[in-house]
């Protein structure tokens, strides 16, 4: 696809002789004027720094008496490690941690528990891509810093890693991945509850995600989520969440005849690696035409993962979705100037509305 653009009256003859000489040449040729207007979204790395100032908050009802916000000292140092992220630039070097003895027990305890399901949970491309992790970056031994993660995942697949301070709407979370960005949390949960967590720490994002970004396919499938979320209205951004849900969250590929992981709140959840593996688990073959409209609980281990035979078609099925969707514009990312580009002119409104 090329977009030209010209100032001037299409009306003028020598724009309409223009106009029939690429229509001769190319299938599709048309005049785009019109001026759409769309959510805000992110363009360039500068509108990135406004993404995240918001957060949404843990609302279930069964989380109000989670140690992770009555216990007053794990509060008060989570609070000051997510201020600290909160200090974090895009393109600057990350903060570094000084994390307690005990929060790098912790990590230990559920790495290690994690790790003990992996070998026959996990797709091949995770377990290959989290051994590097551990070769390179330690990070079997204690919290890694999300400084070297960063840097290592823009050697592999050009992601980058932003610190957050909470949880992002998904709009915000989603439009990030458009840039390849992953904006991750920094602080652990609290060492009396290491099998569970109400909200996103480093070990979900860690151990879950990370590896994943490190394969230039799933970081593809992560890019195209995003684009197609830029523009949507608030109804496709719903149905790119639930796709995200089935896929980057909970997703399954089969291997061999067999059924492995690879969404990362399945690999980073010790009673959903449990529950995967279990007779109890039940599989269906991805739909995102279907499963975008599909409801899930959010505090219970899933009742289905949807599953693809490969990363590729899974990326696939995706693009075909996309290309159904009614936006006011085409997107794409130009990977030289880091920017999002449209095949049209946009107003987006603004931020703060």
């Amino acid at each position: 696809m090329f977009v030209c653009t010209f100032e001037g009256n299409r009306k003028y003859q020598n724009v309409q002789q223009a106009f029939q000489e690429l229509q001769s040449k190319f299938d599709i040729v048309k005049f785009s004027d019109e001026t759409n207007v769309v959510p805000w979204f992110p363009r360039d790395r500068n509108d990135l720094q406004y993404i995240g100032q918001d957060l949404m908050r843990v609302e279930e009802d069964n989380c109000k008496d989670s140690l992770q916000f009555t216990d007053t000292e794990y509060r008060k140092r989570r609070d000051y490690i997510a201020q600290v992220s909160k200090s974090h630039i895009l393109g600057q070097p990350i903060p570094i941690l000084e994390y307690t003895e005990q929060e790098n027990q912790t990590w230990r305890t559920i790495y290690n528990k994690l790790s003990s399901y992996h070998k026959d949970l996990c797709t091949d491309r995770y377990n290959y891509n989290k051994r590097q992790l551990e070769r390179e970056l330690g990070i079997q031994n204690q919290i890694p810093q999300l400084r070297d993660l960063d840097a290592y995942l823009r050697q592999k697949t050009n992601f980058k890693i932003k610190a957050a301070h909470g949880i992002l709407s998904q709009r915000e979370f989603l439009n990030a991945l458009a840039h390849r960005v992953f904006f991750s949390t920094q602080y652990i949960r609290h060492h009396k509850t290491v099998e569970y967590t109400p909200e996103p720490d480093i070990v979900h994002e860690v151990v879950g995600h990370i590896p994943m970004f490190a394969d230039p396919v799933v970081a593809d499938i992560s890019q195209e989520i995003g684009l197609l979320s830029i523009g949507a209205n608030d109804e496709q951004l719903r149905r790119l969440g639930n796709i995200y849900w089935f896929t980057l969250e909970f997703g399954a590929c089969k291997e061999n005849g067999k059924m492995k992981a690879y969404g990362a709140g399945i690999i980073g959840c010790i009673g959903e690696c449990e529950h995967f593996l279990s007779q109890n688990s039940r599989f269906k073959y991805l739909d995102p035409f279907k499963d975008c409209d599909r409801e899930y609980p959010i505090q219970k281990v899933q009742p289905v993962y949807c599953y693809t035979n490969s990363f590729e078609e899974c990326l696939e099925r995706l693009v075909k979705f996309g290309e159904q969707m009614k936006k006011p514009m085409k997107t794409w990312y130009d990977f030289n100037t880091e920017t999002i580009e449209c095949d049209r002119r946009i107003i987006a409104t603004d931020k703060y509305q």
